[in-house]
């Protein structure tokens, strides 16, 4: 096997080691209520991904837990209330959240080197917090994203346990947009493992080819019509209006944290170029 094939293996150990903790857990507290078992879960399994983190100074070791996590769920939820007498809404929600969560798991093993790579934005936060890193490593890197992702699924409890679809027409809506993103994600992925593998490549090369001529971020339109879609589909199943705020909080985050990042990133290494590709091509929607 080369490199990137044993690393590959090494992390999807370390992946079923953190399911293992967090089943434990989730077994450990069966007088709680359901949702604060998974909460518990959730967060015993953040921190034994950054335990790892550290053992392997990357922390990229957390990447694909975004992605795998709602899978868990799924499964969860299959397991917990009967998933072979489903209705067709909820495998058609079961469906969608499985394909976001294994498409884009898929993509980062493809675009995924191996350990001697790390996410530019946590290399740079090494770089700017030094010896106060591992504070910024557990709470910015694994805490957070491991909190609003919850808060974006946390809905999805109303569509399994409950079972009963109150607002039709905002399910499948909810369920369209999510599918929508899913497939922008994967048309933004693979005309980037695309532009990743250019001959003649050149410093300041801008990708400018198929969804990318019309967003500069159609990936993470992508995510944010993904989870706004997931939250559509809750609230069609009577869930609490604050279950939404997840969706809100994730668009926040994307619009006022990933995207600024990035475009400071691009404007550091291509600076004509992306000035020039700012002008001519919008931020996020494709028109």
């Amino acid at each position: 096997m080369n490199k990137k094939q044993i690393a590959l293996l090494e992390i999807t150990v370390i992946y079923f080691i953190v399911a293992v903790g967090g089943y434990a857990t989730f077994q450990y507290f069966k007088e709680e209520p359901l949702v604060f078992r998974m909460l518990y879960a959730d967060l015993a399994m953040t921190v034994v991904t950054y335990i790892f983190s550290v053992i392997k100074k990357n922390s990229s070791v957390y990447d694909a837990y975004w992605s795998v996590i709602p899978f868990y769920f799924i499964l969860q939820y299959f397991y917990l209330f009967d998933g072979a007498d489903w209705s067709t809404p909820q495998w058609i929600c079961a469906f969608v959240v499985s394909l976001w969560s294994w498409r884009l798991t898929l993509s980062w093993a493809r675009g995924w080197s191996g350990w001697e790579h790390e996410d530019f934005r946590y290399v740079s936060f090494r770089h700017q917090f030094k010896a106060f890193f591992q504070p910024i490593n557990f709470l910015a890197i694994h805490l957070y994203p491991t909190l609003i992702v919850f808060a974006s699924m946390w809905g999805l409890q109303w569509v399994y346990e409950t079972g009963v679809l109150e607002i039709g027409w905002l399910f499948y809506l909810g369920a369209a947009t999510a599918f929508v993103g899913t497939i922008f994600e994967y048309l933004a992925d693979n005309e980037l493992a695309k532009f990743r593998l250019r001959p003649n490549k050149k410093k300041d090369d801008i990708l400018r080819t198929g969804i990318w001529a019309k967003s500069r971020n159609p990936n993470y339109l992508g995510e944010m019509m993904f989870w706004f879609g997931v939250a559509m589909m809750g609230t069609a199943y009577a869930a609490p209006w604050y279950t939404v705020l997840g969706s809100v909080g994730m668009w926040m985050m994307f619009m006022f944290a990933s995207i600024p990042l990035k475009d400071k990133q691009m404007m550091k290494n291509r600076p004509e170029s992306f000035q020039k590709y700012k002008k001519e091509v919008s931020r996020v929607l494709p028109f």
